[in-house]
């Protein structure tokens, strides 16, 4: 008993007090630099995953709209894109914006997705954001291949449909009354 009236440690309850203590440092190390290595390094992030695609036909060229999903821990950006079918389209990142109650669509150098987020790619229908397509599509394509390239070196292979718009034509007003 010390001076107090409480009993000392033995010396073999210190070196068990001390294994123990290390045992937890050790182990409180190890969970700190693996997560640090898997927020830093990327593994475990999952990817990019792109769903809902479609193209669609301009006068001069057209437009490709996705959504993309990051399942990552950290923000992916988009920084090209190409056609692999048919081949040799051009194409630039774009986001289409309201100005004065005018769409207005806008080259953008990268789209951008948040971590375990997405980004509507649909132009105005969704965050403004698609891939406009600068050269005529040849008619007999209905189906594009699409390759978007990712800040991080990766590449997103995709395939997009032709959506069709129907455009009313003079005469298609059956069952107005004739107005």
């Amino acid at each position: 008993m010390n001076g107090s009236g409480l009993r000392s440690p033995r010396r073999g309850e210190m070196g068990l007090q001390r294994a123990l203590l290390i045992v937890v440092s050790v182990v409180v190390v190890g969970a700190s630099v693996t997560a640090t290595f898997i927020l830093l390094s990327g593994w475990g992030e999952g990817g990019v995953e792109v769903h809902g695609a479609f193209f669609r036909r301009g006068t001069m060229g057209g437009g490709v709209f996705f959504i993309i999903h990051n399942h990552g821990f950290r923000e992916v950006c988009i920084v090209a894109a190409s056609t692999l079918v048919p081949p040799g389209l051009v194409t630039e990142l774009h986001r289409t914006v309201i100005i004065e109650g005018q769409a207005k669509m806008l080259r953008v150098d990268k789209i951008c997705v948040p971590p375990r987020g997405e980004v509507r790619a649909l132009g105005v229908e969704g965050d403004g954001h698609h891939i406009m397509i600068m050269s005529e599509i040849p008619e007999n394509v209905d189906v594009m291949k699409v390759r978007l390239v990712l800040d991080n070196g990766a590449l997103v292979d995709f395939e997009a449909r032709e959506q069709l718009i129907d455009i009313p034509t003079e005469g298609s007003h059956k069952g107005h009354g004739g107005h």
